[in-house]
């Protein structure tokens, strides 16, 4: 999935910078083309993986013929995207601001989705209702909403979760392959198009390169369920590591998406962990699959799973609620 990703203000662009320098490519091309908007200029010249004609500097307050122009700019490359990918901070009045102006234009160009990535600063440091309203305004402008709290492994987090979910879809020319369960992007964007906003839990597990595991570990790797439970249990450990705490029964839809080397993937652990979402909330809308990436260099050799919880409409952050 190949994402039109624009960061706005200081936070968001950093972000952008991180994807720029950190994203997959799939047959040599970046999924995501990385671009930052600010009114620092000295907070753009400190960026280091997007191009400097990517990057766009506005001065004093916001204008819309600023935000057209930038616009006309990106999509006169006449580059394919299959959506656009917002990254910006909730606790800063430019870049939410921004943020919400650049979803209303991108709008009015392209019936391409709007997904808006905003991180939220630890409830003790924000104002509620401010948050709360401006919750509410990004997401009436764009198609999801997916909230991170700022914490130490935010950018960790969102690093590894977006590089599985655009993966999704994708294919590697050189080593064709599918996995257990086909899953595309509808499938990505279906479960997150819900009412309310979309929250991200993710999980990695490294493992002994594939040439190891047939050889020098081959008789253990053919004990049986090692593989169910080795999915099992980074499952849980993606339960955890939440970017938001929420509790599951808030949400009404859930995503489960698994990558790695599909010989590393069963059809019980996929059941398994379904079963433990059933049980945490009945009612859940559960999609679930997988995709190989033997062949992409930062995911080989390890197995990942992401999971989507969507249609949140309370949220709870930290010990606080609303």
């Amino acid at each position: 999935m190949r994402l039109l990703t624009i960061g706005t203000g200081n936070r968001g662009a950093a972000i952008a910078d991180l994807m720029a320098k950190n994203g997959v490519k799939v047959n040599k091309v970046p999924l995501f083309k990385c671009c930052a908007i600010s009114n620092e200029l000295e907070l753009l010249k400190t960026l280091k993986a997007i191009k400097k004609e990517d990057m766009f500097h506005i001065f004093g307050n916001l204008d819309h013929r600023d935000l057209g122009s930038i616009l006309n700019t990106i999509y006169s490359k006449h580059e394919i995207f299959e959506g656009a990918l917002i990254f910006t901070s909730l606790d800063e009045e430019f870049g939410f601001s921004t943020s919400v102006q650049l979803s209303k234009k991108i709008g009015e160009i392209t019936n391409d989705p709007i997904i808006a990535l905003g991180t939220i600063p630890y409830i003790h440091e924000a104002n509620l209702m401010i948050l709360k309203e401006r919750i509410k305004e990004l997401r009436r402008v764009t198609d999801i909403l997916i909230l991170f709290e700022e914490q130490e492994s935010t950018n960790d987090l969102i690093i590894d979760s977006l590089n599985v979910i655009s993966m999704v879809g994708e294919m590697d020319i050189k080593k064709k392959g599918t996995g257990e369960v086909v899953v595309d992007t509808s499938d990505v964007l279906n479960s997150m198009k819900k009412n309310g906003v979309s929250i991200i839990s993710a999980a990695q597990m490294k493992l002994p390169p594939s040439v190891l595991r047939k050889v020098v570990y081959r008789d253990e790797e053919k004990i049986k369920g090692l593989k169910t439970s080795r999915m099992i249990e980074l499952f849980q450990n993606a339960v955890k590591r939440k970017s938001i705490g929420v509790d599951i029964k808030n949400a009404t839809s859930a995503l489960i998406i698994f990558s790695g080397d599909p010989e590393e993937m069963t059809m019980d652990g996929f059941f398994s962990c379904i079963k433990i979402l059933e049980e945490k909330n009945p009612e859940l809308e559960i999609r679930y699959g997988d995709h190989p990436v033997r062949s992409i260099p930062i995911l080989s050799n390890s197995l990942s799973v992401v999971l989507i919880f969507s249609g949140i409409k309370k949220l709870k952050f930290n010990s606080s609620s609303y």
